[in-house]
């Protein structure tokens, strides 16, 4: 196996940014990177690794450790804290897209991943999710249902994109726990998955914009009384009519 080199992957970085920015041809930059001896096959999951990160979509394709260092360190100092929010948003999907399909644990990719988040963690209010309930355990009073939480709720980073667009409102009742409970409520809310987990493919990228809802826990629950999901607007609909 021929070893990229970390000079390899400083041209990779600004082909794709070329690339991405329509400066340059697809295969233009393929070129550039094997005339400096990289495989095709390579230079491409570099090139498409930038498309991604910088859009926060899924790759599926891997590059090592030190390109996926140099890439976030590159976007965080060219495109401040939100490029690598956005950024980290698209390492989490591969990472957990990896770990289900091979079964391994992507160690080294999960500490790049702190290191970088720990740079933009102090943006992010307290998070509290449902409880998770032990489907096994036997409730003799008042029995619990569970609710299911997904990886892209539990994000940060998800659910951080997906609050700045809505709003902490619930999308269903409009309740604000700020206004209710004052500092106590404050930040706080649940965030929904609209689409049903079992439903998706393996390769299917979140976008917090369009596939994630903040909801309070109470219409979180009556979401999932059924499966799939019921949707926001069926669970307005019910409330309409009560």
């Amino acid at each position: 196996m021929v070893k990229i080199t970390n000079e390899q992957i400083h041209k990779a970085f600004e082909v794709g940014k070329k690339i991405y920015l329509n400066q340059m041809s697809l295969n233009e930059g393929t070129q550039s990177l094997t005339n400096m001896g990289m495989k095709k096959s390579s230079g491409l999951d570099y090139i498409y690794a930038y498309s991604n990160l910088i859009q926060g979509k899924l790759f599926t394709r891997t590059i090592n450790s030190y390109g996926t260092e140099y890439y976030l360190e590159r976007i965080y100092n060219e495109n401040g804290v939100s490029g690598l929010k956005t950024a980290l948003l698209s390492l989490y999907q591969h990472i957990e897209y990896y770990e289900e399909t091979s079964g391994a644990s992507v160690k080294t990719g999960r500490k790049i991943y702190q290191k970088f988040y720990d740079l933009v963690k102090d943006d992010f209010g307290e998070t509290v999710f449902p409880n998770e309930v032990d489907a096994d355990q036997k409730y003799s009073e008042g029995k619990t249902r569970q609710v299911t939480v997904n990886s892209y709720e539990r994000n940060q980073l998800a659910r951080q994109e997906c609050i700045e667009h809505f709003g902490l409102n619930c999308q269903v009742c409009d309740f604000n726990f700020e206004q209710k409970f004052g500092e106590l409520g404050k930040n706080f809310i649940h965030v929904h998955h609209i689409i049903d987990i079992s439903t998706i493919g393996k390769e299917y990228s979140v976008n917090p914009k369009t596939d994630l809802i903040p909801v309070c826990p109470n219409c979180h629950a009556m979401l999932h009384k059924q499966k799939p999901a019921y949707s926001v607007s069926e669970l307005k609909r019910i409330m309409e009519n009560e």
